[in-house]
């Protein structure tokens, strides 16, 4: 699993394995950090040959309009890569702005990181499509 840190305001994690990634993150999301993630889900999805990607951010403490920028671009990614895209803890400011925004609908979100992966395994089970305006996606 790769760690990559930013003074002390957020931390991007990445693991590959079973089939999906996760990218976990906590701090502050804004401005300065999302190019940051940009750069780990992009790489990710180089490397990985995964089924689906699970964003976890239970430990995020701060987003502002990046991040709903990079919520967009992990959907866009997802969608190239024919994979799913779930996300796990959404905090409520965020769950907020996405549906004021009217971009809830578009993501697949789940109380849990565990509830995710579930998600992600069943979609890959399943041979669905990822691509949630399908209606077959997780």
């Amino acid at each position: 699993m790769e760690e990559q840190q930013a003074p002390e305001r957020f931390t991007v994690s990445v693991g590959m394995g079973a089939g999906l990634v996760r990218i976990s993150v906590a701090g502050e999301l804004d401005q300065g950090f999302a190019t940051l993630l940009e750069r780990v889900a992009t790489e990710a999805w180089a490397v990985a040959s995964a089924s689906g990607l699970v964003l976890d951010l239970r430990g995020l403490t701060f987003c502002d309009s990046r991040c709903v920028g990079v919520l967009l671009l992990l959907l866009r990614q997802s969608r190239e890569q024919k994979a799913a895209l779930v996300v796990a803890g959404v905090p409520q400011r965020l769950e907020r702005i996405l549906t004021m925004t009217g971009l809830r609908a578009m993501f697949r979100v789940e109380p849990s990181l565990e509830a995710a992966i579930e998600v992600v395994r069943a979609w890959r089970e399943s041979q669905g499509s990822p691509d949630r305006s399908e209606k077959n996606s997780p």
